[in-house]
């Protein structure tokens, strides 16, 4: 079924369920308007997203691939128009069946973009390494996403929930998803034009320096809490490690880039895989807390904050991007 049509039909007949709560509903819709902002597609922004892809696209010689990389891009800039269309509707309360069923169409359409990155971009003739890596990590990201908003906040039940969970729902997915392609969007083109500078992309330079302190800090507590346990790994310690490890997976991590989630999902696991089957961690422990170190070295080089920790810019180490921007949750 054409997508169109499937964002034309009336919303379903199951009615949301009445708010029990005014006062959370009032705080809710009083929040600061910076906790929904993904950068709205207006004029200039539709102007200067398009002309960053313009840059990008000359840099391939091939048409096939161009034509490719071309697609997946038309792809994303339909998937920010759909958001911003929620975003808009977001303090209208009347409309909340409405944006359920914009994102019931977003979730058609990202999947229907994971397969085609997975099933033909990955195996066109003529797609460099670099290009490759890139198309596996965006991929990997948007499918942890899709999973985590369709399978664990939008659940087959939520028509069927108050007004304000409801809403409250649908505002963390609308953040999820803005991260999740705006770093999509800024991952594909830093391959193609290395010189782009993201801060100037989206124009969300405060939200941007938030989120990187709040992954600074969160790093900076797991790291203590994995070091305290190499120094005294008593059963106590070693669950708080598997319970912080799991906090980060779940929460913080999106503000990596994708290639860095696959290395913390491997060292994780393999920690809590082993303090979970009762056996010696010590290794694994420090491993983990070398790669946390490392991992957090460079985030602190982000430019949103490379101001606040010059002692920073002396590290190095190619694998991690210090460049890499953290978006909107």
């Amino acid at each position: 079924m054409n997508p169109v049509n499937l964002l034309l039909q009336p919303p379903m007949s199951t009615q949301l369920a009445p708010a029990t709560d005014d006062i959370q509903l009032h705080h809710l819709l009083k929040q600061d308007d910076d906790a929904t902002a993904v950068a709205e597609l207006s004029d200039e922004l539709k102007a200067r997203l398009q002309h960053e892809i313009k840059i990008g696209l000359e840099s391939i010689a091939d048409p096939v691939v161009r034509e490719l990389v071309q697609n997946i891009f038309s792809e994303v800039i339909r998937i920010f128009n759909r958001l911003s269309l929620i975003q808009q509707k977001l303090n209208e309360l009347d409309t909340l069946q409405e944006n359920l069923s914009i994102l019931e169409l977003l979730q058609f359409e990202i999947r229907y973009l994971i397969e085609f990155i997975e099933a033909r971009a990955m195996y066109t003739p003529g797609v460099d390494q670099r290009l490759l890596e890139t198309f596996d990590g965006i991929s990997y990201g948007m499918s942890h996403d899709v999973k985590r908003v369709f399978e664990r906040e939008l659940t087959s039940d939520i028509r069927n929930k108050s007004i304000p969970v409801v809403y409250g729902k649908i505002l963390h997915a609308h953040g999820l998803l803005s991260n999740c392609f705006q770093q999509t969007f800024i991952t594909l083109l830093q391959v193609l034009n290395p010189k782009l500078d993201p801060l100037d992309l989206f124009d969300d330079f405060e939200e941007r320096l938030r989120q990187s302190l709040l992954l600074c800090n969160e790093l900076s507590a797991l790291m203590r809490v994995v070091k305290q346990a190499e120094s005294q790994p008593t059963p106590e310690v070693l669950q708080e490690v598997v319970d912080k490890s799991l906090e980060f997976r779940d929460g913080s991590m999106q503000y990596l880039m994708y290639r860095d989630w696959r290395g913390y999902e491997h060292h994780s696991l393999a920690l809590i895989t082993s303090i979970q089957s009762n056996l010696d961690s010590k290794n694994l422990l420090h491993q983990f807390a070398c790669y946390l170190e490392v991992l957090y070295g460079h985030v602190k080089m982000r430019a949103v904050i490379r101001d606040l920790f010059p002692q920073s810019n002396d590290e190095s180490d190619g694998d991690l991007d210090p460049q890499a921007p953290p978006l909107p949750s």
